[in-house]
């Protein structure tokens, strides 16, 4: 069994059969926190509210039919990883078949058997938790636990997608940390390591919202994605953020400019509205802030730079 920190996976129980019902959560209650729809309609309904970790679905329905449920679920991107698994009396030669040409996970015959019931509920939550971790860890810089530059990379597209969608600003800032080069000479890689994780952990805390995204983007620099936040609104988080840094009074090796260690950021947005020279370049924005950073650099780092994109 996989062991997590997670509290007890959400199973959702899409059955009209009372009956069935009662037997699954007698079977199932020491597993997971079980839920109860009794047709379709308020299944998606449920779904909607909350994404379970797996789904019991029978075949029959009183309003839709089990396999056409299961299949709408596995053509919708939110739902489409949510392992299904049948109830069904029908051992009908090419039933098998159907229940996986519609993508579940597993099927489980009537009359039920509880220890069969858990057995196999336990095994598809274990390997789904598996799966997740699996994400989660090629999507994580392993030094700092911010996103890696892959998530970064995948994030942007999507938001600036639904920036231009839903006409709202997005702000792409990228921080490096000051003369990191000279620390590591001075202190070694060790202590090095500690600074990056030090600062990273300043910048991961600053994001407030769940939609914001810190990264590491490389060695000593990092990236932030601010979706739904202007210039202003930008500059008001960056420069809170470069103070905090200096806060820290991490102290930076004798031949630094400061005495402690510091950050230079260069940020860019998108504004809605402004029709720009480069729209259909989606790595725009990014170069923006790369140009702004090496501003801040050539202009004594440890400061905020800000490069607006060529309009029309």
């Amino acid at each position: 069994m996989i062991k997590t920190n997670h509290t007890l996976a959400d199973i959702l129980i899409i059955d009209d059969d009372k009956s069935v019902v009662m037997a699954l959560h007698k079977a199932l209650n020491k597993i997971g926190r079980i839920r109860f729809a009794s047709d379709a309609k308020q299944a998606f309904v449920m779904i909607k509210e909350k994404h379970p970790d797996l789904i019991l679905l029978d075949v029959e329905l009183p309003d839709i039919g089990g396999l056409e449920v299961c299949s709408i679920l596995k053509t919708v991107q939110e739902t489409e990883s949510i392992p299904v698994l049948f109830i069904t009396s029908n051992t009908e030669v090419g039933f098998e078949e159907k229940v996986f040409d519609v993508g579940a996970a597993d099927y489980i015959v009537k009359p039920l058997n509880p220890r069969v019931v858990a057995a196999r509920v336990q095994t598809h939550i274990d390997y789904q938790l598996a799966i997740k971790l699996l994400e989660k860890l090629a999507h994580t810089d392993s030094m700092t636990g911010l996103a890696n530059r892959r998530t970064f990379d995948e994030r942007l597209i999507v938001e600036l997608k639904r920036a231009r969608r839903e006409q709202e600003p997005l702000t792409v800032a990228l921080i490096d940390i000051d003369e990191f080069k000279k620390f590591n000479d001075h202190f070694g890689h060790i202590e090095g390591d500690d600074c990056i994780k030090d600062i990273a952990l300043a910048l991961g805390n600053s994001m407030k919202r769940s939609t914001d995204l810190a990264a590491r983007y490389g060695g000593e620099e990092f990236a932030f994605i601010l979706p739904n936040t202007d210039v202003e609104g930008a500059n008001t988080i960056l420069s809170v953020l470069l103070q905090s840094i200096k806060q820290l009074n991490l102290t930076h090796a004798p031949e630094a400019k400061y005495d402690v260690v510091t950050i230079s950021i260069g940020y860019s947005a998108v504004i809605p509205g402004q029709k720009y020279a480069n729209d259909s370049d989606d790595w725009a924005v990014v170069k923006a802030a790369d140009h702004a950073l090496y501003e801040s650099k050539q202009n004594g780092r440890n400061q905020v730079s800000y490069e607006q994109l060529g309009s029309l």
